[in-house]
């Protein structure tokens, strides 16, 4: 196998590990069918995710066994459609799989840094602040969906404004407790 081939293969089997995470997360936000399902995550995930047919239904059927979405059938015309929402349960879950996802996000960020190029992950970082915000999650919404987006994007940069600044502060200080023990030595 060819190293685009491995790296392609390991790729979508990454992918599909986090499907039922990307449904739970899209019907956090709002109820839909399997289409709209994977529209929303394609959007919302800059393209980079583009769940098929044959792998948006297995996962929504097994998600809807295991008690964490249900749906219920609406007809148009003659054509009748699952519209998915989440369960209690699901709510439930995808909070401790938010959680889990941070842990395992920042543990692998952790183990990256330490064999790539520093300048790695700054650059991954600008990248992620550079998405066309404007573009892909707030094109069809509503303007109240508008400002609540708006307004929770701003609260997350707050927060992460607060950390980095802590953390610069922290960096700092071990920075000029390290030199002065060198001119110490």
């Amino acid at each position: 196998m060819s190293t685009e081939k491995d790296i392609e293969h390991i790729e979508q089997s990454m992918k599909s590990g986090y499907i039922s995470m990307l449904i739970l997360l899209a019907l956090e936000k709002e109820s839909a069918n399997g289409y709209k399902l994977m529209k929303m995550i394609s959007e919302d995930t800059f393209g980079k995710w583009r769940p098929t047919n044959s792998t948006m239904y297995p996962y929504l059927s097994n998600l809807t066994k295991k008690g964490l979405i249900q749906y219920k059938t609406k007809k148009t015309g003659q054509r009748e459609s699952k519209e998915y929402s989440l369960t209690l349960k699901g709510t439930k879950s995808l909070k401790k799989l938010i959680k889990k996802q941070q842990e395992i996000t920042l543990s692998i960020f952790s183990m990256i840094s330490a064999v790539i190029d520093e300048q790695f992950l700054p650059s991954q970082i600008i990248e992620f602040f550079k998405q066309p915000f404007h573009e892909n999650i707030l094109r069809g919404k509503t303007n109240e969906e508008k400002i609540n987006l708006i307004n929770k994007r701003l609260e997350m940069f707050d927060v992460i404004l607060d950390l980095v600044g802590k953390n610069k502060i922290e960096m700092e200080n071990e920075l000029k407790l390290l030199k002065s023990n060198k001119t110490e030595n």
